[in-house]
């Protein structure tokens, strides 16, 4: 949420002085907070307050019905009960006047204030659909037109996307497949793009901003460059590059002093609330490749041209490796990524290398003990891997096939890791097709432990862990490593046949879930195990 509001307060001093350059300096004794950063603190503020009173139920299926009503009730109250303590914070005037209306109704409006505050529900949600029902309900207080509600979900899909793992190229596609055309650069628009307030002409250049960066602090430069409405702009663009990147402490400690003691203790409580907000995983923008790396079915080919026959007019090309878009955006990202971290001086991956006794090559990169490994040896293996390729083809689509790739990344996961130490207090896990699904809630308690199943087909049963027994269930689930999994997984091209969602609450959080429809982690016969459930293969249907 903090990249929300570090985007409307550097961009609160060009939104009707705009700035068509990547070049200024991000915060001056001219920028302040707006009604973006205020809406967004009143929404979030909301899911806390409603929270406390409901708990969202973890599993998609239970009726969170009163959940909805009361978040509803709440982003109303705290729209209104901060946004009248700020009267001059820069409310449209449609907006202004529902906030001081005693009877508040929607207004059918399209506005991109919709989007702007969205922030909130994109970070907290579970699912995409969660998000997709979360954003409904904020927003619909007062954005019920079909634009505004799209501007909003589109942000908080985005959102949900960047914060669990996706690639820049699968939010790009969703985005153009079930919201906005996003076929055109911001440099193609850049010298034409005029002032607008309305979701549908300031969400697509936000995202579009978010998916040429490099960086978090890139993404804010090239949103402020688009011109328009520049702090709305800015904050929709913050929001998904804090999910993706994080925000470099610097820039959110900057960011915090513009915050009056009101405003920073709701954030404050927010930070509590959600505690990804301040412990952001450091290298998930590259560790989020490691369910995509163990999911793919290939990371290239050699390829050679020899159609011609090798005559000396047409001699036989030597031959080059062909690499996977997967692989190919690996690179890329890793790239950017070590751009933007100067600290770990990459560029200097052979001395990094020989500190740590290993010798730049293939063997004996490979020979590297994987476990004793820190952070910066770690980054400069994969750098070294890729800049191999340079003097050796094939070599790095070598140590993709090998698996050294993968055990680097899991390596930069342990080393990331924030939830070792974190108590899990609940396991949900459905799965069935049309007609009928299973359906296991598995709770932790202080010493035990209880299995609930409710099954379709077969006698629905209750079953008690001691606390032997509660630690083996523990060590065997934390053993899966669902934190390796992609968010999702989907086979488009059936519609019908196996669907399953695992959850995982743990204490203090709201949880986590994963989602499949006919596809399945590589490791899917050990969920099945976990819960005794019995299979034949990843393919099969649960008997």
């Amino acid at each position: 949420m903090i990249g929300a509001m570090i985007g409307d307060i550097v961009g609160s001093r060009f939104e009707f002085n705009n700035h068509r350059s990547k070049e200024f300096e991000l915060f001056t004794e001219d920028c302040q907070v707006t009604d973006d950063s205020i809406m967004t603190l009143a929404i979030a503020k909301a899911m806390i307050e409603t929270e406390r009173i409901i708990k969202p139920c973890l599993g998609r299926y239970d009726d969170d019905s009163e959940y909805y009503a009361l978040l509803e009730r709440m982003s109303i109250k705290y729209m209104q009960e901060i946004g009248r303590k700020y009267p001059n914070c820069g409310y449209g005037g449609m907006f202004g006047e529902w906030v001081f209306r005693e009877d508040p109704e929607p207004y059918y409006s399209f506005g991109n204030g919709a989007a702007m505050r969205i922030s909130p529900v994109g970070f907290a949600a579970r699912t995409e659909s969660e998000a997709c029902r979360l954003s409904e309900i904020v927003t619909g207080v007062t954005h019920n037109h079909e634009e505004g509600l799209k501007g909003a979900e589109a942000v908080a899909v985005a959102i949900f996307m960047a914060r669990r793992g996706f690639t820049k190229s699968e939010i790009r596609k969703k985005i153009n497949c079930n919201y906005y055309s996003l076929h055109f650069t911001i440099d193609e628009i850049r010298g034409t793009y005029q002032f607008n307030e309305t979701c549908q002409e300031t969400v697509p250049q936000a995202i579009e901003a978010f998916l040429e960066s490099t960086s978090f602090e890139d993404a804010i430069r090239i949103a402020i460059s688009v011109g328009g409405d520049s702090d709305t702009l800015a904050a929709i663009t913050g929001a998904i590059a804090e999910a993706y990147y994080g925000v470099p402490e610097y820039l959110r400690e900057k960011a915090l002093t513009y915050l009056d003691h009101e405003l920073r203790a709701i954030y404050d409580e927010w930070c509590d609330f959600d505690k990804n907000e301040v412990t952001a995983e450091k290298f998930k923008v590259l560790t989020k490749y490691i369910g995509k790396i163990s999911n793919a079915d290939s990371f290239g080919e050699w390829v050679i041209d020899d159609e011609n026959g090798g005559t000396p007019e047409h001699p036989i090309h030597m031959p080059f490796v062909y690499f996977a878009e997967l692989v190919n955006e690996f690179v890329a990202e890793f790239y950017q990524f070590s751009e933007s971290h100067p600290e770990y001086q990459l560029t200097s991956y052979r001395s990094i290398l020989e500190n740590n006794g290993i010798r730049w090559g293939y063997v004996p990169m490979l020979s590297a003990d994987v476990e004793s490994l820190n952070a910066p040896c770690t980054l400069a293996l994969m750098m070294g891997a890729i800049r191999g390729e340079r003097f050796c083809d094939g070599s790095l689509l070598s140590f993709f096939k090998d698996g050294f790739i993968l055990k680097w990344l899991k390596r930069l996961k342990a080393i990331d890791d924030r939830t070792a130490a974190q108590k899990i207090e609940e396991i949900y896990f459905e799965i069935g097709e049309f007609g009928g699904y299973d359906r296991y809630r598995l709770i932790f308690k202080e010493n035990s432990a209880c299995l609930i199943a409710t099954l379709w087909r077969e006698t629905s049963f209750e079953k008690e862990y001691t606390t032997e027994e509660t630690n083996k269930l523990l060590n065997q689930f934390y053993s899966i490593h669902v934190d390796y999994w992609n968010s999702e997984y989907i086979d488009p091209y059936v519609c019908d046949g196996t669907q399953w969602e695992l959850a995982v609450k743990y204490e203090g959080q709201r949880g986590t879930g994963w989602v499949g429809s006919n596809e399945y982690p590589p490791n899917w016969d050990d969920l099945l195990d976990f819960f005794g459930i019995e299979h034949e293969d990843a393919d099969a249907t649960v008997k």
